[in-house]
């Protein structure tokens, strides 16, 4: 595993890479709603964050719009992988990228990590997402966000339907 720090968190990493966000502490919450409501912002504001490993233990990180619904299928095909081979990411998995359930982000200190943007993510302004804790939320812009992932894959993995 390319595993860069296994204390380094998201917003670490952000900082390292020069992009600007704002960090929102909350109170630790599981649902985004509620989430949401906390910060006065909207769902179609948000980035989800849906975590997966593969057989090998490689990190999958799936990116769409908060209201959306993710397409397994889509996002096994874009990672390269039966759909059979996605697994949930456990509490232990992400906590080695700094990171856990609830406030997942697409940036990980794990540079072998498959993050996917849903293609459409990029259309997105200001966005909310995991900050890698359940008691804060980043703001920043989208293109900021999918510019922090260099090695990032895109394609059509949410439906909204």
């Amino acid at each position: 595993m390319a595993r860069d720090s296994l204390l380094t968190g998201p917003v670490e990493v952000l900082a390292s890479r020069g992009v600007v966000f704002t960090a929102h502490p909350h109170p630790a919450l599981d649902d985004a709603r509620d989430v949401c409501a906390t910060l006065g912002v909207a769902l179609e504001e948000t980035v989800k964050m849906l975590a997966f490993v593969t057989p090998q233990d490689q990190l999958v990180l799936a990116a769409l719009p908060g209201h959306a619904r993710l397409k397994y299928g889509a996002l096994a095909r874009a990672a390269g992988v039966r759909r059979a081979d996605l697994r949930p990411a456990s509490a232990e998995r992400l906590a080695e990228v700094g990171m856990e359930p609830g406030g997942v982000c697409p940036v990980s200190a794990d540079s072998a990590a498959l993050v996917v943007f849903d293609e459409s993510v990029a259309d997105l302004g200001n966005v909310y997402c995991g900050s890698g804790r359940r008691d804060s939320s980043l703001e920043l812009r989208a293109a900021d966000l999918m510019a922090a992932v260099p090695s990032a894959r895109n394609a059509a993995i949410a439906s909204t339907g």
